[in-house]
């Protein structure tokens, strides 16, 4: 396994949330600190089915992220333009407005230049997109990394035997 086969965004954030001993072992600590698993026996119970949720919630999460992925390889086929350029117009878009507003208005307002006012929502909504879509590119770059060393790996290893 490569060195960034075992990332996923699951376990990233239960990472960064309960830190190296994971959702398991922070939980495993409560259980045992309040006297709730005083067994062995019952130890290992809780440890196999916090386990087990974790691996169904990195599950899901893998299932989301093909999902995200086979739609984004279905629309970059499409013959439509517009099905496959949406996401860097909406990138430009976003581009265009922050320029405006953060960096040409402090130095054009007296010339007349104003801010171009886009509700709440609609920035949380441009923001959403544009998270989804560089995190699933991201994560699919990751992915791609790995499939490439553990293809190189079983090379190396075929080629040696």
């Amino acid at each position: 396994m490569g060195l960034l086969s075992g990332l996923n965004p699951v376990s990233a954030i239960s990472k960064a949330i309960f830190g190296d001993k994971g959702l398991t072992g922070s939980v495993m600590d409560v259980l045992e600190e309040t006297g709730l698993v005083k067994t062995p026996e019952e130890k290992q119970k809780a440890q196999e089915a916090l386990f087990n949720y974790e691996l169904q919630m990195r599950d899901k999460d893998n299932d989301i992220i093909k999902a995200v992925n086979d739609t984004m390889q279905t629309e970059a086929k499409s013959e439509h333009w517009l099905q496959w350029s949406w996401r860097p117009i909406v990138g430009i878009t976003f581009s265009a407005v922050v320029i405006n507003n953060y960096v040409l208005l402090p130095y054009f307002a007296k010339a007349g230049l104003q801010a171009i006012q886009i509700p709440g929502d609609m920035w949380s909504a441009m923001l959403i997109v544009l998270g989804v879509s560089a995190g699933t590119r991201g994560w699919e770059k990751i992915v791609n990394a790995n499939s490439k060393s553990d293809d190189s790996k079983s090379n190396k290893e075929d080629k040696a035997s």
